[in-house]
């Protein structure tokens, strides 16, 4: 995929504008940040959607699948996989996001990182950004001949709509480990999937909360820091009940931070909320079966 009318370094500076847009919007006062954010996203899903315009698009109840003849055979597979998500997401988050949510489809590694300006070392199956789900043809990372089922289960949309739907409820206001521990808790609730490695063990040395809130992104070992982000959540979903998980995130939709929505909604200042899912994430979380 080509953007249109767009070189590759023009591509990069307007990601690299959209990007420092929505960081002066998080720097701005929560009640401020909650009403322009939705106007940045807006203009994030504009963009897209100028810039795909050449491309097919396939549409189911709830999304608008554009992509390139290289992926015709894979769209209904894709639409399939997105309508299975779209319910347990949105009944586990009791909320809706308006419209149909657009879903692009790269076709390789190359045009996905040239989407978001990336290294050549970055990739991903999929990637939640400004109201858009963009997705890595399944061509790429699935074995020829799998079944739809087997795309539903290892595929990315379970974990991408729940960013989206997520994102749509706080309008952003959320720090990166906890939507990443929330898309992974409704992929293990929805899928029965967890991202289990050799080196993610999480009965060692874990990361402190100022560690996850500020440099989560940056941390050396990848799949511990997303392992712990989906303990922190499990823990408050298991031992205080979904009910107290969705308390916080309506905290957070209020323009809370997610300290103070601990505070009301578990009844634990943040140094407590820290011991108590790592202790508890020792004890229940410990199989090294990767799956």
């Amino acid at each position: 995929m080509r953007k249109v009318a767009m070189g590759e370094t023009g591509t990069l500076i307007v990601v690299i504008g959209l990007i420092g847009i929505l960081l002066l919007v998080f720097m701005m006062p929560s009640r401020t940040r909650l009403w322009l954010y939705p106007l940045v996203r807006q203009a994030v899903q504009i963009k897209v959607n100028y810039e795909t315009s050449h491309m097919a698009i396939y549409e189911t109840e709830h999304f608008i699948v554009k992509y390139t003849p290289a992926d015709a055979d894979v769209v209904s597979m894709i639409g399939q996989a997105a309508e299975a998500a779209y319910q347990p997401v949105i009944e586990t988050l009791q909320y809706a996001p308006p419209g149909k949510t657009l879903i692009l489809i790269h076709p390789n590694k190359s045009e996905l990182r040239q989407a978001f300006g990336w290294s050549g070392n970055e990739s991903a199956m999929g990637v939640y950004w400004g109201g858009t789900i963009q997705l890595l043809s399944p061509h790429v990372w699935l074995n020829d001949g799998a079944t739809v089922e087997k795309f539903i289960h290892s595929g990315p949309m379970v974990h991408e709509y729940t960013h989206l739907v997520f994102d749509y409820i706080t309008n952003g206001n959320y720090p990166r480990w906890f939507t990443e521990g929330l898309a992974q808790y409704v992929e293990y609730r929805v899928n029965h999937y967890e991202w289990i490695t050799t080196s993610n063990t999480l009965d060692g040395n874990m990361h402190s909360m100022v560690e996850l809130d500020g440099q989560f992104d940056d941390l050396p070992n990848q799949s511990l820091a997303y392992r712990e982000s989906l303990a922190a959540v499990r823990y408050i979903a298991e031992v205080y009940g979904e009910d107290k998980l969705l308390g916080v995130i309506m905290s957070l939709k209020t323009g809370n931070s997610l300290e103070k929505a601990i505070s009301k909604n578990l009844g634990l200042d943040y140094t407590a909320f820290e011991s108590a899912w790592q202790q508890w994430a020792s004890m229940h979380m410990n199989t090294r079966v990767e799956k």
